[in-house]
C-alpha cells in the first residue's frame, strides 16, 4: 500500500477553505454585533427617555403650584433615568402655561426630555460617537387643584 494514496476521501485540496471562510466572516460577524449593540441600546435610551417625559408629566400635573411642577418633573425625570440606567445629564424642558389657567378647567402640561445616550464604547469605525433622543408627554393638570 502507498502512503501517498491514505487520504481520507474529502479532504484533498479543501482543507484551508474553512480558514480562508473564517477570516473573512468573522469581521462581518462582528460588525454585525456591533450594530445589534448600537441599535438596542438606541431603543433603549428612547424607550427611557419616553418613560423620564412621562414621569415628569405626570409629577408636574399633580403640582399644586407651577414652581412646585418644575422641581417635581425635573426630580422625576433624573429618578427615572438613573433608575433605568441611562447614565446621561437630561434637559427637562416644560410647558408650564396650564396653570395660569383658573382652578377647575382643564389644562395640560407638557414635558420635554433629551438625553444624548453614549454609543463611542462600541467601538465601530464610522458609528457616531452619542446619539440625541428627546421625547415629549403631555398630561392633564389637576382641575381641583388649590395652591397652599
Amino acid at each position: 500500500m502507498n502512503p501517498r494514496n491514505n487520504r481520507t476521501p474529502g479532504r484533498t485540496r479543501d482543507a484551508g477553505n474553512a480558514v480562508v471562510e473564517t477570516a473573512i466572516l468573522a469581521p462581518v460577524f462582528i460588525t454585525f454585533l456591533a450594530g445589534l449593540l448600537v441599535v438596542m441600546r438606541v431603543v433603549h435610551g428612547s424607550a427611557v427617555v419616553a418613560q423620564a417625559a412621562a414621569d415628569a408629566a405626570r409629577q408636574a400635573s399633580i403640582a399644586r403650584t407651577a414652581r412646585q411642577a418644575q422641581a417635581a418633573a425635573s426630580t422625576s425625570a433624573m429618578r427615572t433615568l438613573h433608575d433605568r440606567g441611562l447614565h446621561c445629564t437630561p434637559s427637562v424642558r416644560l410647558d408650564l402655561s396650564g396653570f395660569n389657567r383658573p382652578v377647575g378647567q382643564p389644562a395640560t402640561v407638557s414635558a420635554r426630555v433629551t438625553c444624548t445616550v453614549r454609543l463611542r464604547d462600541v467601538g465601530l469605525p464610522g458609528m457616531p460617537g452619542a446619539r440625541t433622543v428627546t421625547k415629549t408627554h403631555r398630561s392633564p393638570i389637576d382641575p381641583y387643584r388649590t395652591a397652599q
